[in-house]
């Protein structure tokens, strides 16, 4: 908990609650390292073999289409470029109304970085904007059955998992430095500084311009770390794991379980990584079938397991 204070060297904004200098750069680290952690994982676990007529997509893309598309919006449209004959993947817009499934009837591609306000700039994207797509003419893929995007769960899984780690540096940083300060009002900004500087193993001694110093005086705060935040470290993890169809119970709860227990929750997660290597492979075999092209998809995980237990069997 912070306390306000009416000092000149405070910060004076209305109604906002400050927090202890360095945890809002702390939180941000930590949530952008997990954010490349769970969302790379989830834009590689499926790997497409491109052939012919896939050279721009894959230079202007740098190879990270369709993933990334399906992870953000759900779904993507693939289509040919009848000026290039090269075939792209972006996102779409409905463009029409609906069938009698509530299934889109038209569709247009939607440059990445494409608005009404840069119209005329780029010719190029003008013209795969104005592009009229359907059925017949393109081939929309889906991340799963739903056409649902994985990046807004992720997102509130990190943000759990921001809050734990905050928690538990937190909890260590007490059980590791059970002093308390005496301190008065006029030494109190010194005794923030020091604790700061201490906290981050910076020895530092600060006096304020009477000459006054904090005094750490040492107590014994009783804190030590809950054991459970760890394991609900685990939970959020695996939450967010399963719902991208990578394996992941931990190895002290792996430890606890029967073999037949393990195996009824791998293959859950299997059946998520399944499906949505169903969509990939349906929408791949028309494009295959209406551009007579050779475009493939596999399943990192399951060519990963696949190869150790060739390995584990032997020659």
């Amino acid at each position: 908990m912070t306390r306000r204070l009416n000092k000149s060297w405070e910060k004076a904004y209305l109604d906002e609650v400050h927090s202890p200098e360095g945890v809002d750069e702390l939180r941000k680290a930590v949530r952008f390292g997990l954010q490349k952690k769970y969302k790379g994982l989830a834009e590689t676990m499926f790997r497409y073999e491109f052939g012919p007529r896939f050279e721009d997509m894959q230079v202007m893309s740098q190879n990270t289409v369709p993933e990334v598309f399906l992870m953000r919006n759900g779904q993507c449209v693939w289509f040919e470029d009848p000026e290039t004959s090269q075939i792209h993947c972006l996102p779409l817009v409905m463009k029409g109304g609906v069938n009698m499934y509530g299934k889109m009837v038209r569709w247009s591609p939607v440059p990445v970085g494409w608005t009404d306000t840069v119209r005329g700039r780029n010719m190029t994207m003008d013209r795969i904007r104005d592009m009229e797509l359907d059925a017949d003419n393109s081939v929309i893929m889906r991340n799963d059955l739903f056409g649902g995007n994985d990046e807004a769960y992720i997102d509130a899984m990190i943000s759990e998992l921001v809050d734990n780690t905050l928690t538990m540096n937190q909890l260590q940083l007490i059980a590791k430095a059970p002093f308390v300060f005496n301190v008065t009002e006029d030494n109190l900004l010194s005794a923030k500084n020091f604790y700061l500087a201490m906290s981050t193993d910076r020895p530092a001694i600060f006096t304020n311009a009477l000459g006054e110093k904090p005094m750490p005086v040492l107590e014994s705060t009783q804190m030590t770390i809950d054991p459970s935040l760890f394991e609900l470290f685990d939970r959020f993890e695996c939450q967010i794991l399963e719902y991208i169809g990578f394996p992941c119970v931990p190895i002290t709860k792996r430890a606890q379980q029967t073999v037949s227990e393990v195996d009824s929750n791998d293959e859950k997660i299997r059946v998520r990584r399944l499906e949505k290597l169903n969509q990939r492979q349906k929408a791949v075999e028309r494009i295959n079938e209406l551009w007579g092209t050779d475009l493939k998809v596999v399943s990192v995980i399951d060519e990963m397991e696949m190869r150790m237990e060739d390995d584990a069997d032997g020659p």
